[in-house]
């Protein structure tokens, strides 16, 4: 079983992810990470260089060819990898989705002093509107689990109950 997990920056998608590999035995592979090891670049770099529309495009297809690998993985995604061209048909095609909710006043509490989070560099409010911009697409996720307040091993549990149960 591929798991794919969606969600804003800050949402817990690669802490819970490790939570969910480890409970279940799967690999986890960050896109974030697979993507700074195959170029030697930071995702900022790659934005500078490439601009957003060469990193998405990496993205995209990096995305769809973990999707394609045999066997089984917990994947976690970039916040902004459901948002681009066709990823969410190719997630919802390929995996089991989840959308890991969780307000933007508990992720601006996460990311705002987090030097690693170029976007952080918008502003509170421009951050706001990307974020409600991208909810629409995390909801076409098949399973949607709220995380406010809640520690990593307790969301991953839910993921696991919910995904045995349907």
């Amino acid at each position: 079983m591929k798991i794919t997990l969606l969600g804003f920056m800050g949402s817990g998608k690669s802490t819970v992810g490790r939570e969910l590999s480890a409970i279940t035995g799967l690999p986890l592979i960050d896109l974030d990470c697979l993507i700074v090891d195959i170029t030697g670049m930071t995702i900022p770099e790659l934005f500078k260089v490439h601009g957003e529309k060469g990193f998405r495009e990496l993205e995209a297809r990096l995305l769809k060819e973990t999707l394609l690998r045999e066997g089984g993985a917990v994947i976690s995604t970039g916040g902004g990898a459901p948002a681009y061209g066709k990823n969410m048909e190719v997630i919802g095609e390929l995996s089991r989705s989840v959308f890991l909710k969780t307000s933007f006043e508990t992720l601006w509490e996460r990311i705002s002093k987090d030097p690693n989070r170029p976007l952080v560099r918008l502003g509170k409010e421009r951050l706001k509107e990307l974020y409600e911009k991208r909810i629409p697409y995390y909801e076409r996720a098949e399973i949607t689990v709220e995380c406010d307040g809640r520690s990593p091993g307790e969301i991953a549990e839910e993921i696991i109950s919910r995904l045995s149960s349907t």
